[in-house]
């Protein structure tokens, strides 16, 4: 899949889940101060079309078209997340990315269609492709038996987990009382959860088994308005 219909910030698709561990609380988006805006990470990758491997001939992402790139709204089975497979951690793309260039070509509308066109009709085998993302911080948090997460988060259509605040008691704030300078931070968004990525849901459950969780956090987002 590969597209450019989606429109504007992805909205939230749970206040809550039912079930959910003692230790995450899922709660709606309090009204807070915005996150002021940090400057993005820039990077080129190498994409490869290759049939011989699942989905490896479908781009598998969903894209909004903004007049500064196409920013990634959605993951799922493709090309792009075969690249995940394999990459290193800050190699991989997430939602919320930005592709600010593809092989050579920086306008947004040309971009959609040579990627279109290369992976309908099988025109060319590999894309190198910039791509900016917001600044990432990677946490490792150990679960101790009856203590409390102390996120607030927002699940997003993205697949992603949005914090909408730290408490003032559990984990998550004793990381922060520990490491003052790579700070857990309202607005951040969480895009793994140890192996686990582009889904929300599959997320919270990793929160909820997993002992041991290696939390990647991107600063806000660079998600923009569609052009029109």
């Amino acid at each position: 899949m590969f597209c450019d219909c989606c429109t504007g910030e992805e909205q939230d698709i749970a206040d809550c889940v039912e079930g959910a561990p003692s230790a995450l609380a899922l709660m709606p988006t309090p009204m807070t101060a915005p996150v002021p805006p940090a400057a993005p990470v820039k990077r080129t990758l190498q994409l490869k079309k290759d049939a011989s491997i699942e989905w490896g001939h479908t781009l598998g992402i969903a894209v909004v078209n903004t007049a500064s790139g196409l920013v990634v709204a959605k993951l799922n089975n493709g090309i792009v997340e075969n690249h995940n497979k394999t990459a290193a951690p800050e190699d991989r793309v997430y939602p919320g990315d930005r592709i600010v260039a593809c092989s050579g070509m920086f306008d947004p509308d040309s971009m959609v269609k040579s990627l279109s066109e290369a992976v309908e009709q099988w025109t060319v085998d590999q894309w190198t492709v910039d791509v900016e993302s917001m600044p990432s911080l990677e946490v490792v948090i150990s679960k101790q038996e009856g203590a409390q997460l102390g996120l607030s988060l927002t699940m997003r259509a993205s697949g992603t987990l949005a914090v909408a605040w730290v408490r003032a008691v559990g984990l998550a704030m004793e990381y922060n009382d520990a490491n003052p300078d790579a700070l857990i931070k309202t607005g951040m968004r969480i895009v793994a959860v140890n192996d686990v990525r582009a889904d929300a849901q599959k997320m919270v459950q990793e929160m909820k088994e997993a002992t041991t969780l290696r939390i990647l956090l991107r600063e806000g987002t660079l998600l923009a308005s569609p052009r029109r």
